[in-house]
């Protein structure tokens, strides 16, 4: 009898012990100070006033909202190509404040035109031409034209500043290329695109 009570007492200080040592075991959550680190951040032109939802400080990357907030002062959001700055404060495992430099840059400049390529018989060409218009739009106002393809595609395609292509009769068979470029804007890169054209 004395055994068992030996043992009952023995268990019961074990289980009282136990939480104790798992509670000294437990690491203590320290805030990561910001305070005035250097702190950048990325995105890309998309016509609307934005902030950065990343920020990446002294090397570590901080996400909006969780990490850290951004102090407003009136509209801090930018919309235009450029470099800025803007406050954080750490939230958080994150503590102290810091200045951002952020970034927005030139977004891809995408060239639209009313057809991808064009395809026409040789026998068709030879009796008369063909006049199509690309009608292209792009960011930029300032657009050009070139013709590539056989040493005669010069000779044979034309294409207008207005974006009109004439394809003279005589044209030999092969596949000619239009290159379009519109040049880099405040906000986009320079853009290019190319339309086929296939004489069979």
């Amino acid at each position: 009898m004395k055994t068992v009570k030996r043992i009952v007492a023995v268990l019961l200080a074990v289980m009282l012990m136990a939480p104790a040592a798992v509670h000294a075991a437990a690491p203590s959550v320290r805030d990561t100070n910001i305070n005035k680190k250097k702190a950048t951040a990325t995105v890309t032109y998309n016509k609307k006033t934005q902030l950065p939802t990343t920020i990446t400080v002294n090397g570590q990357k901080l996400v909006v909202g969780k990490d850290c907030v951004i102090v407003k002062k009136k509209k801090s959001g930018k919309k235009n190509v450029g470099t800025y700055k803007i406050t954080i404060k750490g939230i958080g495992n994150y503590s102290g404040t810091t200045t951002v430099t952020y970034k927005i840059e030139k977004a891809e400049q995408k060239i639209k035109t009313s057809t991808k390529a064009k395809t026409y018989k040789s026998s068709t060409i030879k009796k008369k031409g063909k006049t199509f218009n690309l009608k292209t739009k792009a960011a930029s106002k300032k657009v050009t034209y070139k013709v590539t393809g056989k040493k005669s595609a010069k000779k044979y395609i034309k294409v207008s500043k207005n974006g009109k292509v004439t394809i003279k009769k005589g044209i030999k068979k092969g596949t000619y290329k239009i290159v379009i470029k519109a040049k880099a804007t405040k906000n986009h890169k320079q853009g290019k695109k190319v339309v086929k054209i296939t004489i069979k």
